[in-house]
Formats: structure tokens, C-alpha cells, sequence
């Protein structure tokens, strides 16, 4: 499963770290600098599996858009992650109290902020954590583990990501520049032949499961029996 996350962080830097960090950690990210524009994209239906706020936002504090999210009914089911400077009790009991999941204090490990969330999303949505498959073929996302029958096969993180983005579309042409923003995050070089490069690798990990995945000639690749 594709997880979305909006973060909201005034501090750019800071942002950008989240930003990359969470992408290349397979996520969809969406972020922004104030609380205003999150409420806008909000507003135009869209809806995060996970929303992140800083609380001391200029203008809209990450505590008012908490208690937004929260008092809507089509998006108080959110899980919400605070990240914040302020590290008084009542200040986290204040972020509980209008319904957040987590309360991270400043400075803190990206590492262990990303666990805390894969933790959340888990809790959330556990019929996530089904694999994708095909066949013989079997791709646990949140668990970074794929299967060729009984086989571990071990691939790299853009190959991973390849594979997901494929089986996630089981049986739909999915184009090369699909495939390409799909390892981008990952410092890969995005170009048409470096997508066939991580195919040829691959099929030749997978095996006898390797003959899943199909050549559409000209537009890109599908996965099907």
C-alpha cells in the first residue's frame, strides 16, 4: 500500500529533510510551510493516511489545526503526529488531549521518527500490511520483504519500490516515467534505461518469478500470469 503523509513545518530546512527522508522511505509526501495552504489542499477532498504539524506554525498553529482536523468528521479518523520545540507536561498533554497519536519533541533522530511512524500507520491500517502477489510472487511493503514461493529474494530499495509500483497495478501497462518517479527518491538516475536496467536485475533476482513481469515495447512494463 501507497501511504500519503502531509507534513506542516514552518522551518524550510527542517521541512525538506522530513520531505526527502519520508520519500525515500517509499512514502507519498505532501508539504508545506503553512497551515493555511494544508487546509486548503484538505479542502480540496484530499485526505493523508497521516498528517505531521509543527505547533508553533506562524499564523494557524499545528494545535487549531488539530482540533480542525479532528472536529471534522470526514477527517477526524487521521492520525495526527505533533512536532515541537515546546517540551513542558502540559504542552504534551495539551496534544493528547485534542486527539494526537504522538508528540515529538525538537531536535530529535529522523530515523526514529520515521519508525514511530511506520508504528502509527500499522495501528491504523493493519489490512495494509497484506502482501502484494502474484503467482508465486509475494511483496510485503511494510516489511520490505518479497518472495518467490518459498524463496527470499533479496532486492535493493529502488527494485523494491519498482516491483510494488507494478504489482500494485496488476495487470495495467505501467509507463516508464511512472517507474522513474517512483525510484527518484532513492538518488537513482531517473532516466528510460535505468529502469531497464533495475527490470533485467530484477527478473534475474526473482527467478522463476521473474517471468511475471512483462515488456509493453515503447511504453514500459506489467506484471501478470
Amino acid at each position: 500500500m501507497h501511504y500519503t503523509i502531509a507534513v506542516v513545518e514552518d522551518d524550510p530546512d527542517l521541512l525538506e529533510i522530513l520531505e526527502y527522508n519520508l520519500k525515500k522511505e517509499g512514502f507519498e509526501v505532501f508539504a508545506f510551510e503553512r497551515g493555511e495552504h494544508f487546509l486548503k489542499f484538505m479542502s480540496e477532498g484530499k485526505k493523508p493516511h497521516l498528517v505531521v504539524l509543527d505547533v508553533m506554525l506562524p499564523g494557524m498553529s499545528g494545535f487549531e489545526l488539530a482540533k480542525i482536523i479532528k472536529g471534522n468528521e470526514a477527517y477526524r479518523d487521521i492520525p495526527v503526529v505533533f512536532l515541537t520545540a515546546k517540551t513542558l507536561e502540559e504542552d504534551k498533554l495539551k496534544g493528547f488531549e485534542l486527539g494526537a497519536d504522538d508528540y515529538i519533541s525538537k531536535p530529535f533522530s529522523v530515523k526514529e521518527f520515521i519508525a514511530r511512524i511506520r508504528v502509527i500507520l500499522r495501528r491504523y491500517y493493519p489490512q495494509k500490511l497484506e502482501a502484494l502477489g502474484l503467482g508465486k510472487l509475494k511483496l510485503y511493503p511494510d516489511r520490505f520483504e518479497v518472495f518467490c514461493g518459498d524463496k527470499k529474494v533479496e532486492l535493493t530499495r529502488a527494485e523494491f519500490k519498482i516491483l510494488q509500483t507494478l504489482l500494485e497495478k496488476k495487470g495495467e501497462v505501467v509507463k516508464r516515467s511512472t517507474l522513474m518517479d517512483a525510484i527518484a527518491p532513492f538518488g537513482r538516475e531517473t532516466v528510460s534505461r535505468a529502469v531497464d536496467v533495475h527490470i533485467t536485475k530484477i527478473r534475474k533476482k526473482l527467478g522463476e518469478c521473474g517471468k511475471y513481469i512483462k515488456t509493453v515495447r515503447g511504453v514500459g512494463y506489467k506484471v501478470q500470469e
